[in-house]
């Protein structure tokens, strides 16, 4: 794995208030956005990171159109990083009355708690394992109706092929392809005085073609997640579980991210639990919160991964920033290998990254 390439990883930047369904206004319209950010971090697993005082430079540039006409919705997501440019997002889509959205091209998957299993600009340990924010190419139908959400959706294929690790989620590539996926979505909503309880359970499965071996291989998730709001105060929790069956057989997997590749432990069950409290003033708002993760893996000899954040995200009109101090243990982009592999004498590892952006 190329740790430089770090810079384009945070190209991951997320708006976590972006809706999870791009549906455009009442009227015929079309609008453009997007955002700039710059990002600053320190490690202390690095003696150069830690000779220079750190690193600051630029973080990604995206472009973003949505709108609908003559009743057919675009929504798309372009983004530019560090020697990297690439799609996040880009689908034509339809309403069938109020309840229901078939979207088709480069979509989200539906996949774990809506939005992000995190409220830092790290993401949980579910991104890194390709279950956070991943957008592949298919066709997906959204259906909400009073308190019961469900997502139904069928992935030919990763939004590139497996021959490149340019890309704005985590995929499998190298020898494996991922094809032929499918993936179920159901959400309960229970409103709650001061907020609501959502209810959530997630299965996704599908092929994986092994190049060399010109033969198929399997793969199967699931996940349970919670979603508390009280007030000020959120709870997040899931549950992942995960089996990745390749024709060969191997106990890892190699998977690519905005130009890095690492492996990941082939089967694991991945555990998360956030807390968070949001504060209103004067000036704008921030949030306070503590993201944990732990990805406890099934092979031989191979070792946990954890991931801690704490952070505090902050905004003021189009500034967004996140102030986050990430410990990582036997987890990639914190000082390991990558996640899930064996790794028994690992230490504890430590980095700042602080990332500040306008949005327009």
């Amino acid at each position: 794995m190329n740790k430089m390439k770090l810079v384009s990883l945070l190209a991951l930047t997320q708006f976590t208030l972006t809706p999870l369904v791009h549906a455009a206004p009442a009227d015929d319209g079309m609008s453009f956005g997007g955002f700039l950010r710059a990002n600053y971090g320190w490690k202390d697993y690095s003696d150069a990171s830690k000779d220079k005082g750190g690193d600051f430079a630029f973080d990604a540039l995206s472009l973003t159109y949505d709108g609908m006409i003559d009743g057919v919705g675009l929504s798309a997501d372009y983004r530019i990083a560090n020697g990297l440019n690439y799609v996040k997002r880009a689908y034509g889509y339809m309403n069938l009355g109020d309840t229901t959205q078939v979207q088709v091209g480069i979509v989200k998957v539906p996949f774990g708690k809506q939005g992000f299993v995190s409220n830092s600009y790290w993401f949980s340990t579910n991104y890194y394992l390709g279950f956070e924010d991943d957008y592949d190419a298919g066709v997906k139908m959204v259906y909400d109706r009073d308190q019961w959400h469900l997502d139904l959706a069928y992935f030919a294929s990763a939004e590139y092929g497996p021959g490149t690790a340019d890309r704005y989620a985590a995929d499998i590539i190298g020898d494996n392809e991922e094809s032929n996926q499918i993936n179920a979505r159901l959400v309960y909503t229970l409103p709650l005085d001061q907020g609501h309880l959502k209810l959530g359970a997630s299965v996704e499965a599908g092929q994986l073609y092994h190049a060399e071996l010109s033969d198929n291989g399997d793969r199967q998730a699931y996940a349970v997640h919670a979603d508390l709001q009280l007030g000020h105060w959120n709870l997040q929790a899931q549950v992942t579980d995960y089996n990745i069956d390749s024709a060969d057989k191997a106990d890892t997997v190699t998977v690519g991210v905005v130009g890095a590749r690492y492996d990941i432990a082939a089967e694991a069950t991945g555990y998360n639990l956030n807390l968070a409290r949001h504060f209103d003033t004067s000036w704008g708002g921030f949030t306070l919160y503590n993201d944990y993760g732990l990805v406890s893996p099934d092979g031989k000899d191979q070792d946990d991964s954890m991931q801690n954040v704490f952070g505090v995200s902050v905004n003021r009109g189009p500034i967004w920033a996140y102030f986050d101090y990430i410990v990582g243990d036997n987890m990639t982009f914190a000082g390991g290998p990558g996640v899930g592999l064996p790794n028994p004498d690992s230490p504890t590892d430590s980095r700042i990254n602080i990332n500040v952006g306008y949005y327009f």
